[in-house]
């Protein structure tokens, strides 16, 4: 919900408008679950948030739903949570703040979003979330543009593409939003080839964002984006083109139906077809705009608004100045509510000229004096040399990068014997840090009786473990010149090594921590085994991952017998299926394969394992059972064959509520 809400926030840099505000059946419903005493706050919260995927920002459903977020979110992040929930917590917070955010700059106390933004940024930084963080800092920049105030904006949304750049195929959405922020800047600014640039690279992106992820969110940002372009080449008097892309955006816009972009873009048609002097056509335009039924229930200023100024400028063009006041005049009542002075100066700048025509100069007068108040050219400048500083350092920056990449690359070409070389000595320095820390720690031990401490040395036992058969890995794909296998093994090495090492803290973490630690490795796994198995997770149906805490990488060992052990003689179509269930409130971890199942002289009992040694101590001093038992099972099929093992045992857990 959070960045979601953040993305599409990019509306206000441009579209200004309501709907009409019906309670229906979806609030009512989520009213009706959110007053259900059973069901947990984080259940309730992921309700909450889905429902707004139903309604836009512009609608007040919107807003409400998101106030009973708001409400069950504070309540939660007052309290004294575990970290993981704590955290949790102060992401719905953060979104909350985020949404209110928006919702005050569809309102005249502008300002007042700017302070909620920063509240949703400084939660975000709090716990760390900075994907989510440098994204809330361009929906602030958004608001700064709607403000006008283009200088503030601009640093916020160049540290955010920084920031965003390192992993362009990753963040493709927030690139593409990023962008399209700093083509609105443009327009503002009447550069409109830099804007058009900058609005066409945005397009790339969600271009790219739909292929992997088909929705009406991304259709909807690439219409704004074409709009955009269709406003700069009609600045820049290329109306062909704008119609061009007037209609691209139509075609999108029509299919999601989204009436008040549709309206607005029929605005900006017609009067690209007033200036190739098709009267005609662009009169039928602007009349189908005011005749949109749902334009007019939603009380839809901007578009109204762009309509009239539409029918102002061809009724000028026709010599009917009366008719052309009068639709003037009635755009320009309505552009006063949206706040947009870009609008606002379009209709001063029309209202003045009609004046001056029908020699009414009170009026020409009041229009002059309106339009110097609104435009602030030193503000324009400002925001000019602010921009054009904030490009020179990143280009600066950017080269430097490039420059010592290139140089680094250059440079490993030359001394790619050296990389077995510093593997080997990474592992005897690991190896001689981890035997150094578990002497200390199993000299601390002798002298601590709680058993909380024991329980966190066994788990940072098992990771010189893993660290160590993850680094033969890396070094053996080195060796075999497989430098993309090599890389993107690393990367997801280091995200579940980070997730490991956080959790050797934790005496208890939440099922969904550990079965995302799962997922990781398991993926890991199927890299470095050439994708000969494939694997499936299953939670059975009641269980609460996020309020179901157990000790942490009790699991990993099991999993990685089965691969290494269970699937040794399967160069394909190998499966591992991992089962957590209950049984009389006694929660089981249950994993099958199809491999060669368990002979008599090696068990799961017998097996010589660093890992399940310690797993089986820390099982016995959580149920405080000697006599602990993990069941394994030989799997056969009717005629004796061997078609795999399993292997069940409960695991200790406590419930939060």
């Amino acid at each position: 919900m959070h960045r979601t809400t953040k993305r599409t926030a990019l509306v206000v840099l441009l579209f200004a408008f309501s709907v009409s505000y019906s309670q229906d059946k979806i609030i009512d419903s989520i009213k009706t679950l959110v007053n259900n005493p059973k069901l947990h706050d984080t259940t309730k919260l992921r309700a909450v948030s889905n429902a707004m995927d139903y309604y836009s920002e512009h609608d007040k459903n919107y807003y409400v739903l998101n106030a009973m977020l708001g409400k069950i979110a504070v309540k939660n992040y007052k309290k004294n949570n575990p970290p993981e929930l704590k955290k949790k917590y102060t992401m719905w917070l953060s979104g909350y703040y985020s949404t209110v955010g928006t919702e005050y700059s569809f309102t005249k106390e502008r300002e007042k979003g700017l302070a909620y933004h920063d509240k949703s940024i400084a939660l975000l930084k709090s716990v760390k979330a900075y994907d989510e963080m440098y994204s809330e800092m361009i929906v602030k920049a958004s608001l700064y543009v709607r403000m006008n105030q283009d200088d503030k904006a601009i640093p916020l949304i160049f540290s955010a593409i920084k920031y965003f750049e390192k992993d362009k195929e990753y963040y493709v959405d927030d690139m593409a939003y990023a962008y399209s922020a700093l083509g609105q800047i443009y327009i503002g600014q009447k550069q409109h080839q830099k804007a058009i640039a900058y609005n066409e690279k945005a397009i790339l992106y969600y271009e790219d964002s739909y292929a992997q992820e088909p929705n009406d969110h991304t259709s909807y940002l690439k219409c704004l984006a074409y709009g955009n372009i269709a406003y700069s080449y009609s600045s820049l008097h290329q109306f062909e083109e704008a119609i061009d892309y007037c209609n691209r955006a139509l075609q999108i816009s029509r299919k999601i139906k989204n009436h008040t972009i549709t309206g607005l873009l029929l605005s900006r048609l017609g009067n690209a077809k007033m200036h190739l002097n098709k009267v005609d056509e662009a009169e039928k335009i602007f009349n189908e705009i005011l005749s949109i039924k749902e334009l007019a229930e939603a009380t839809n200023d901007a578009a109204l608004a762009s309509a009239h100024f539409g029918l102002a400028s061809l009724y000028i063009k026709k010599g009917n100045l009366t008719q052309a006041g009068l639709a003037a005049e009635k755009g320009f009542a309505l552009s006063k509510k949206t706040g947009s002075k870009d609008l606002q100066e379009q209709g001063a700048h029309l209202i003045y000229d009609i004046s001056k025509a029908t020699k009414n100069f009170e009026r020409a007068l009041e229009m002059y004096q309106f339009h110097e108040k609104i435009v602030d050219s030193s503000q324009i400048q400002a925001s000019k040399n602010e921009l054009e500083q904030q490009l020179l350092k990143y280009d600066f920056e950017k080269k430097e990068l490039n420059y010592k990449l290139t140089t680094q690359k250059k440079t490993a070409a030359k001394n790619n014997w050296l990389i077995g070389l510093s593997g080997a000595l990474l592992a005897l320095l690991l190896g001689g840090y981890f035997y150094y820390r578990n002497t200390k720690q199993k000299q601390a031990i002798a002298g601590l009786e709680k058993n909380q401490i024991k329980q966190k040395l066994l788990i940072t036992q098992m990771n010189p473990h893993f660290i160590f058969n993850s680094i033969s890995n890396i070094q053996a794909l080195i060796r075999d010149k497989k430098d993309e296998d090599a890389i993107n093994y690393l990367n997801k090495f280091s995200v579940l090594t980070r997730q490991i090492l956080e959790n050797s803290n934790e005496n208890y973490i939440s099922l969904a921590e550990e079965v995302g630690m799962m997922e990781n490795y398991l993926l890991i796994q199927q890299l470095l085994y050439s994708n000969k198995f494939g694997f499936t997770i299953a939670i059975e149906e009641g269980i609460d991952t996020e309020s179901l805490f157990l000790p942490p990488m009790l699991t990993q060992p099991f999993i990685e017998n089965a691969i290494k052990h269970g699937l040794a003689d399967k160069d394909q179509n190998g499966t591992i299926a991992i089962r957590f269930y209950l049984i009389d409130a006694k929660l089981f971890f249950e994993i099958l394969d199809n491999g060669k199942g368990f002979d008599n002289s090696k068990t799961i009992s017998n097996h010589k394992s660093l890992a399940m040694t310690i797993t089986k101590e820390r099982l016995i001093n959580y149920t405080k059972n000697q006599d602990f038992v993990v069941q394994t099972d030989t799997i056969k099929d009717q005629d004796e064959k061997v078609v795999g093992a399993k292997v069940v045992f409960e695991i200790p857990y406590i419930y939060e509520e």
